[in-house]
């Protein structure tokens, strides 16, 4: 049985799904592996889960709601899905269609995620499967494919074995053998062995293995197929979480580190794969969402406007204060300051240095009243913390980063920004901040998704036109 939950926006009586589903949510909760896609929150293992949302509503039913989180969660038979709230609708069950068009646009979203770094494929935008899950194993094997049609993880492994002239050192004890019962010309040797057979692909290929069997979308079972050929001559091993611990890439084979990660989604203690019995009933693939959106928005900015900036995400290399001492001793640096995106415009020679652009990303949603953007949609302690950025920083213009909205696309640029100008009377000028609505939802592919690579090509050239005007600005 389905269920659709979109954060914050709608509720399920708890009745209606099976028991003992919030214990298993907390547990799960506590056994998430340790930010296996860099994706996850930095918070403690033994605090309140903050998957899904359980309480009273009015009535005195116990309700469930969805949180900031996006994924999937099957219990029992009951596979509930977590949506983002841009796509909401106020229906029980999303429309035919919808849900393939939602996975499409968080295919794209996470196509564009430095961390993920997964490939881009347009034309894969109409194949998008209408589950969480199926969703990141297509994407792994998009990936996981491409990397190894261009290189093999091989790593040097010690290995033992008879030849007939010396190679690496000789094992003398098997050797003494060999010559007591008359075989002295076969030299027992140990030696390192730069081979494929190693236990990173061990590792990949009974993931890969487990998953061709596992997911429904024709292509990925083709994709995973293809790797698993590629693969052939590794051995046949099983896997755990804790193997992944024990592997360790050398700079030389980083982007195989982004396979790994995924190694570890998928054989986590809560993922399909965790356990070797083909009727477990019970998993959760969970990304937050605010993340998801950010990482996005990082890697758009980093691939299209890289010509005109350097892009820095999360840049934490200033403080908002010095603590002044009591005694003799130094000041001491407090609060650091942690952007979401700093663009530096690289410098021109004979020319003086432009100052960078502070952006803040919101994942949140913002209604437009009369046609234009409500002014109460912006969170104070939000305008607080960006001034503070922009003084510490001396950018004189910055920018608040919203999503638009399946109900309320961000089509006209003009009703979807604000801008603000804060006086800053020590240094007699005055910061810019513009607060506005992206277009990252393309409602006519909620129409067809026939056309889906050609609904999301049109709104990559809009949303490049809408920053390409506001950065050289």
């Amino acid at each position: 049985m389905n269920h659709y939950l979109y954060e914050y926006r709608n509720q399920l009586p708890l009745t209606s799904l099976p028991d003992g589903l919030e214990a298993y949510v907390q547990r799960i909760w506590e056994q998430r592996p340790g930010n296996p896609t860099g994706l996850g929150g930095k918070v403690r293992k033994n605090t309140r889960q903050r998957y899904l949302e359980f309480a009273v509503d009015a009535y005195g039913h116990r309700t469930v709601r969805a949180r900031n989180y996006v994924g999937l969660i099957q219990f029992q038979g009951h596979c509930i899905h977590l949506l983002p709230k841009v796509f909401y609708q106020v229906v029980s069950q999303p429309p035919s269609g919808s849900m393939e068009a939602i996975h499409a646009h968080l295919y794209w979203w996470l196509s564009y995620s430095e961390r993920l770094q997964f490939p881009r494929s347009l034309a894969s935008f109409s194949q998008a499967p209408s589950n969480w899950l199926e969703l990141l194993i297509l994407l792994f094997a998009q990936f996981t494919q491409e990397l190894l049609s261009r290189s093999q993880y091989q790593y040097y492994q010690e290995v033992e074995e008879e030849l007939n002239t010396l190679r690496g050192r000789l094992n003398f004890p098997d050797y003494v053998r060999n010559r007591a019962v008359g075989r002295q010309q076969v030299l027992p040797c140990t030696f390192d062995s730069f081979q494929p057979d190693n236990r990173f692909n061990r590792i990949l290929k009974d993931v890969v293995n487990r998953l061709r069997h596992f997911t429904r979308h024709e292509l990925s079972k083709k994709l995973l197929q293809e790797i698993g050929i590629q693969l052939a001559d590794v051995t046949d091993q099983p896997a755990c979480l804790a193997d992944c611990d024990q592997v360790q890439l050398t700079p030389l084979f980083a982007e195989f580190s982004v396979v790994l990660d995924y190694c570890r989604l998928f054989l986590a203690n809560h993922s399909p794969l965790a356990s070797t019995d083909p009727t477990q009933q019970a998993f959760a693939i969970l990304l937050p969402t605010e993340k998801v959106f950010e990482e996005f928005v990082q890697g758009y900015l980093q691939r299209h406007f890289q010509s005109g900036f350097q892009v820095t995400a999360q840049a934490s290399d200033l403080y908002l204060a010095q603590m002044l001492p009591a005694t003799s001793s130094k000041p001491q640096l407090r609060f650091n300051l942690q952007h979401d995106i700093l663009l530096r415009p690289w410098q021109v020679a004979d020319f003086p240095p432009s100052p960078p652009i502070v952006i803040d990303c919101k994942y949140k949603t913002w209604k437009l009243v009369a046609g234009a953007l409500d002014p109460a949609g912006i969170a104070q302690a939000d305008m607080y913390q960006l001034v503070s950025y922009a003084i510490r920083r001396g950018s004189v213009q910055n920018y608040l980063f919203y999503p638009d909205s399946l109900s309320e696309p961000a089509t006209d640029p003009n009703a979807n920004q604000l801008k603000f100008q804060v006086a800053d009377s020590l240094a007699q000028s005055a910061i810019g901040i513009t607060a506005l609505r992206l277009p990252v939802v393309a409602p006519l592919a909620f129409q067809s998704m026939a056309n889906a690579a050609a609904c999301f090509t049109e709104l990559e050239q809009s949303l490049t036109r809408r920053l390409q005007v506001l950065l050289d600005s």
